[in-house]
This record gives C-alpha cells, structure tokens and sequence, in this order.
C-alpha cells in the first residue's frame, strides 16, 4: 500500500565547482515526509532532466537523508562513496538526463529530508538544468527539470 506522495520540483538552473570530495547539494531539489509507521519503507526518486559540463569531466551524485549519504557504493581507498554518477572523456559539452530510485528504510517517524549533492572531478564547473554550452536558439540545447518523488510504502 501507498501512503503519502511528496514531490518537488526544480526547473531553474544550478551550477558548481565543488568536488566530490566536498560536493555541494543541488538548490531547490529536496523533499521531506514523515512516515506514519517505523515499519514504512520509502521509495525515493530521483530525475536529473539534464546535466551539463565540459568534455574530460565526471561526477558524482549524492543521495542523503538528512546528513547522512545513503545509497552508495562500497569503500575503495579513496574513492568517492557515490549514490549515482555521469560523464565522458573528451566530449564537448557533456550532457544527459539522469535518474535512480532507492527504497529507504529510515526505521522512524519523524521527519525525514531528501536531498541530492553533487561534486566533480576537479573544479570543471557541473550545470543542472542545461548544457554546458546553453546556447541561445529554438534549435539548440533546452532547459529542463528535475524531480524529487518521496513515496511512503506501508507494511
């Protein structure tokens, strides 16, 4: 059974410079719910409707629950713990939608917050929302939006 359904929406654009090692959470993308039931599970999903960034780039996306990171990858030496992640080398103006989806189990019923980070490979600066280039002309790259769904599933 469904419960609530949260949603927010993002449709103006964001830039950074951070790092993954330092990544900066992406403006206007979180949600927040607060299940009935410790028992309630939470589908969380997410849509990048594009991101951007120069050729040779990567980066990494982070998923948190508060300020926690939840949804990552295993620890490797130094690598980043990631939720999810895009880029191509040597590719102009890289750019793609992106999206995952993630049952939580945050085991409370207390309000639980949402957000997504995001840092780069260096300091290559990372667009949400648009191309890197974002080249003015009904013909050229769009502007889009992205999506943060919060879904409370009852036991």
């Amino acid at each position: 059974k469904i419960g609530q359904v949260v949603q927010d929406v993002k449709t103006d654009t964001f830039s950074t410079t951070s790092s993954a090692s330092n990544p900066s959470a992406i403006s206007g993308l979180s949600a927040a719910i607060t299940p009935s039931a410790t028992s309630s599970k939470i589908l969380v999903m997410v849509n990048i409707g594009f991101v951007g960034q120069n050729g040779g780039h990567h980066m990494s996306f982070f998923l948190r629950r508060g300020s926690t990171n939840i949804h990552i990858g295993d620890a490797a030496s130094n690598r980043p713990r990631a939720t999810f992640g895009t880029g191509e080398n040597g590719v102009s103006y890289v750019g793609k939608a992106q999206s995952m989806a993630f049952v939580d189990s945050p085991s409370s019923t207390s309000e639980q917050t949402y957000t997504v980070f995001v840092g780069g490979n260096d300091t290559a600066a990372i667009y949400i929302n648009r191309s890197a280039q974002d080249a003015d002309g009904a013909n050229e790259e769009g502007r889009f939006a992205s999506s943060i769904i919060l879904q409370e599933i009852l036991a």
